[in-house]
């Protein structure tokens, strides 16, 4: 539906004003979605059930006819529709012939691309990341492919095939306004609550780890034979509270039960609110193909709700559309997330740079590019104003519009 917001955006400025003729085909939004699309005005064509699909596909021909179809997940949606589609396409005369858009979330799905060839053969497909490194390796893979010695590969057009980036960013409205001398006290880590996605294990023995050390930075105190941390009422700033916010089962080690809280599938409404009331989105990453293979749209979410995502230079490189310091606090790699996180409350990294996790005898401090970067990322912060973190949106929207009128130009 972001696309859909601004390839009809792109389309009124091609037509002096006129509401797009878009038609989008669906089954009912799931989650409170339908809200968020009222309350922003993403969309003002007209919805139809998938069942409607195939018959609007094989109208009668005239000005009207559809030319271009835009599928939201194509790892899903092409293997589906594709034979109905090819026979709509064949069927059709050269003056009215439609162009597919495929929006592909992850370069390791491979289902969809054995339909590639007969789209490409005809000129006919359009592939359309949602972060430029899922691009890129879309790019080198499709010149894999054209250089195939396969005589199936190599002579249907691979290297033809555009490839571009549109980055689902909404415009969303009454976000809070968070005062800027405040104590971080609020991460976020948000995902399906599975390993293979996200670092929960690491995290938390990392945080488990650090509490034991100093509970005093966290807003707790020592567990003095507890089970579980408990907030210092003596502090004077707030404790140190993790958030879960996602789908599934996890467990949550008892040291931590009084510090993580788990939000499990919420409304869109309730999930803008959740995630837009942290001071940091943590990544957590735990499978590097976040940064080659597939786009996780936690970024985008961070984006959308103003809050920095504690990230590396390179995840800024991966996700260049977010490579802005409005966006992204930069950590050293060497610097874990909760090691980072503590820095960021307390302004202080004098205990990690005196640290020795190798234990080979040298402090990490004494890498003169880990003790800038640590200094540079405690000048930074880890609050934003609203105004860097909308016109870091602005850009990704100017862009975005750049990729919709190519569409539309190429349709």
């Amino acid at each position: 539906m972001a696309l859909a917001w601004t390839l009809e955006t792109a389309l009124r400025k091609h037509h002096e004003g006129e509401d797009a003729r878009m038609r989008v085909f669906s089954q009912p939004f799931e989650r409170g979605f339908d809200p968020i699309l009222e309350k922003l005005e993403i969309f003002h064509g007209t919805y139809h059930t998938m069942e409607e699909f195939t018959g609007a596909m094989n109208e009668t021909l005239d000005e009207g006819s559809i030319d271009m179809v835009v599928f939201g997940t194509c790892e899903y949606d092409l293997p589906y529709w594709h034979s109905d589609l090819l026979a709509a396409w064949d069927a059709r005369d050269g003056h009215h012939k439609f162009k597919i858009v495929c929006i592909v979330h992850q370069g390791s799905d491979k289902r969809w691309q054995v339909h590639v060839p007969e789209w490409s053969r005809r000129g006919a497909l359009h592939v359309l990341a949602i972060s430029e490194h899922v691009q890129r390796t879309f790019e080198l893979e499709m010149d894999e492919h054209a250089e195939s010695s396969d005589p199936a590969m190599y002579s249907a057009g691979y290297e033809y095939i555009p490839i571009d980036t549109h980055v689902p960013i909404l415009d969303l409205p009454d976000l809070p306004n968070k005062p800027l001398d405040r104590t971080l006290s609020k991460a976020v880590i948000q995902g399906s609550f599975e390993s293979n996605r996200r670092d929960y294990t690491g995290f938390f023995n990392d945080l488990i780890q650090s509490l034991h050390e100093d509970p005093s930075a966290w807003g707790y105190e020592p567990l003095d034979g507890r089970e579980s941390f408990v907030p210092d009422l003596d502090s004077v700033d707030p404790p140190f509270e993790l958030y879960l916010v996602g789908s599934g089962y996890i467990d949550i080690p008892v040291e931590l039960q009084s510090i993580i809280t788990i939000f499990r599938n919420q409304n869109y409404t309730d999930f803008y609110a959740t995630v837009a009331g942290t001071d940091v989105v943590v990544p957590a990453f735990s499978d590097f193909s976040y940064y080659t293979l597939q786009a996780t749209s936690t970024v985008v979410m961070a984006v959308e709700v103003d809050v920095p995502i504690l990230a590396t230079r390179h995840f800024r490189k991966s996700y260049s559309y977010a490579d802005d310091d409005a966006t992204v606090i930069t950590r050293p790699a060497s610097m874990r997330e909760v090691h980072a996180l503590k820095a960021l409350r307390t302004g202080d990294a004098t205990s990690f740079l005196r640290s020795d996790p190798a234990g080979q005898g040298q402090p990490i401090g004494d890498i003169k590019a880990v003790r800038e970067a640590v200094e540079h990322m405690l000048q930074g912060g880890f609050t934003r104003r609203k105004e860097d973190v909308r016109a870091c949106k602005e850009s990704v929207w100017k862009k975005n519009l750049e990729v919709a009128g190519r569409l539309l130009t190429d349709a």
